[in-house]
């Protein structure tokens, strides 16, 4: 599946078109916490650890706001997308695949039905 359209759905929604015909639409707070890259996948193993310290202190690439603005989206080779959010942070690379999974999570589902059921 490849992607043929990305447009902001509204501030805080990114919509994907895909070659298939299938729009999905993304939170973009979810889209940025599912981020693939190595920092984030390492932060998250630490959080789901049986013994993890409840007051442990959270790095600054730890803390995503709420209103999250995606920047700029770009196509990486044949097989990917990278994100540039407004928290600064850039370096996830979202391979197609891995973007139609997301797009059967439940907070995608919503936001897709919020859509449809609003226009």
């Amino acid at each position: 599946m490849l992607p043929v359209n990305l447009e902001k759905a509204d501030a805080q929604t990114l919509k994907i078109t895909w070659d298939d015909g299938e729009s999905i639409f993304y939170p973009l707070n979810f889209l940025r916490r599912q981020c693939p890259c190595a920092s984030c996948q390492e932060a998250k193993l630490k959080t789901q650890a049986p013994k993890a310290n409840p007051f442990r202190i959270l790095q600054p690439h730890e803390i995503i706001a709420n209103e999250l603005e995606l920047k700029e989206a770009e196509v990486v080779g044949r097989y990917a997308l990278n994100f540039n959010w407004s928290d600064g942070h850039h370096e996830g690379i979202y391979t197609f695949d891995f973007l139609r999974e997301l797009g059967e999570a439940e907070e995608c589902r919503n936001a897709k039905a919020r859509f449809t059921a609003n226009h």
